[in-house]
């Protein structure tokens, strides 16, 4: 119950819980996330043999993923596959006699935990897929049918439903998840190594096999689901959005523009296709998080954000101001930061500081381009990523300032040497802000890093001395800027780096 009052609280907003609950959404989390874990410790869940305990343990996993860091998410989520092997969960109930109610109940509860650990290893830089480690016996796909229809004793096992169902939106994401299976036995068939499956799939391999394959899922998908939905119905429209934005993923990740010299130098018809699909990968998070009938469900849009397709926007806009859709892609951009404040405030996450750069960069490029045409304001979030660039500019210069006057006051000490190099390295602490998330535990762990840094400016210069510089395109006033690129490479480091949820 306790894990159910914590994903409860988790997908309300801090205005929703005030009126509904009479209480800040911070304090409340955080008192019902404690209990959680309390209860779960006294039922002793790590060497537990219950289902009901290892649903708390799923349903815990699923409020806290923004709370926890994407390594501690990972290991707790692999901790859930651990006990779901010990229970048998791996091996399909009719396998072992089991009635129909549990074995469906332990389909959905293998396939949600399985789809959580790829995701999961996926924001720690593993590869985007992997092996599910499918078999003959491994569970079937969970049922297509209402939860109501399930029930302790039914005589038969559920037939499944020819209309879309309260399950719809995650039998989308198995059947997505049956796709990345069959394409990575194929890629390992083919005696290639994962590692380097999403950048293979963009660069080297079969462009015409890797379309159909995205082809016959889209098919799959609009056969099966998508063309019966109905958008009014706020599931369902969920459901179209987060099938397209997987659809359009796979499109871009099959074209992605790594394989690029420069985006000036690509095939003017790929070029502009891959754009379109980066734009509505941008509309489709939007809409997530902007539409009114989806705000129960805007809580997903925190774990959804496409960064190549984002950063591939605003590489576009910097090398080539004049794009088709440019004003269009400026609203997308504005409301993609100004709903994910983190983006504006976090500098601990080398990806955010680049982001921030990138998109300024691209700015500059705009205004020079509409100079002259008519009078240009600047928008607030602009206004605000430069006012944030200032800011941490005097933070560095202050952090200059100690340094310099650490070695000046005992040039030989250890403890100058240790600050010295501690700077140079560019340390990076990669916990999350108790203050941004409302964990007790991360504001004693943020304090931490301050007193070993000495203050929040050497903090801010660490992360200053990175370059950033070898991320991103040529300076905006060169001749050549549209014939320049960003290190992809890279990217991929930072994004891995960062923890990003």
């Amino acid at each position: 119950m306790f894990a159910i009052y914590s994903a409860a609280v988790m997908s309300l907003s801090d205005v929703e819980c005030k009126e509904r609950l009479h209480e800040p959404r911070k304090s409340l989390r955080s008192r019902l996330m404690t209990a959680t874990k309390a209860a779960l410790s006294r039922a002793n869940f790590m060497s537990t043999a219950s289902l009901v305990v290892l649903q708390a343990l799923v349903i815990h996993i699923i409020s806290a993923r923004d709370m926890y860091e994407p390594r501690a998410l990972w290991t707790l989520t692999g901790v859930a596959v651990r006990l779901a092997n010990g229970m048998g969960l791996d091996r399909d109930g009719t396998l072992l006699g089991l009635p129909p109610f549990e074995t469906e109940l332990r389909r959905r509860i293998w396939w949600f935990l399985k789809a959580q650990d790829l995701q999961n290893a996926e924001l720690c830089g593993l590869p985007k897929f992997r092996d599910v480690g499918l078999s003959s016996d491994s569970p079937r796909r969970p049922t297509n049918i209402n939860g109501i229809e399930l029930y302790s004793g039914m005589p038969v096992s559920p037939v499944e439903s020819g209309s879309l169902t309260d399950m719809t939106f995650l039998a989308i994401r198995y059947d997505l998840l049956w796709f990345a299976d069959a394409r990575v036995a194929r890629f390992r068939h083919l005696g290639k190594s994962l590692s380097q499956w999403d950048q293979d799939f963009a660069s080297e391999g079969d462009k015409a096999e890797a379309d159909q394959s995205v082809k016959e899922i889209e098919e799959h998908l609009e056969k099966k689901y998508l063309r019966r939905c109905d958008p009014s119905q706020p599931l369902q429209l969920m459901s179209m959005l987060m099938a397209r934005a997987a659809i359009d993923t796979l499109r871009f990740m099959t074209h992605h523009p790594r394989r690029w010299t420069s985006i000036n130098q690509a095939p003017p018809f790929e070029r502009q296709w891959v754009w379109e699909v980066s734009i509505r990968l941008l509309e489709q998070r939007d809409m997530l998080q902007s539409n009114p009938s989806l705000n129960k469900f805007a809580w997903h849009a925190a774990f959804t954000m496409q960064w190549p397709a984002f950063i591939h926007v605003l590489d576009t806009l910097r090398a080539n101001p004049s794009m088709p859709d440019a004003e269009k892609a400026w609203r997308l951009i504005a409301n993609t930061f100004e709903n994910n404040m983190s983006m504006f405030s976090d500098s601990r996450k080398p990806i955010h500081r680049a982001v921030r750069n990138l998109c300024l960069k691209a700015y500059d490029a705009h205004r020079l381009q509409r100079n002259g045409v008519s009078a240009l304001q600047t928008p607030a979030f602009i206004l605000k990523l430069r006012q944030q660039q200032e800011v941490l500019k005097i933070k560095r210069q202050a952090c200059c300032r100690k340094a310099e006057d650490a070695f000046q006051w005992d040039p030989i000490s250890s403890e100058a040497t240790t600050a010295s190099t501690d700077l140079n390295h560019g340390t990076i602490s990669s916990e999350e802000d108790g203050a941004q998330h409302g964990d007790a535990g991360g504001q004693n762990q943020r304090s931490e890093h301050v007193n070993e840094h000495g203050s929040e400016a050497e903090h801010t210069y660490a992360i200053e001395n990175i370059d950033l510089d070898s991320l991103l395109a040529g300076d905006v006033s060169a001749d050549n800027r549209a014939y320049q690129t960003i290190n992809w490479e890279q990217w991929d480091l930072f994004l891995a780096d960062s923890n990003i949820n």
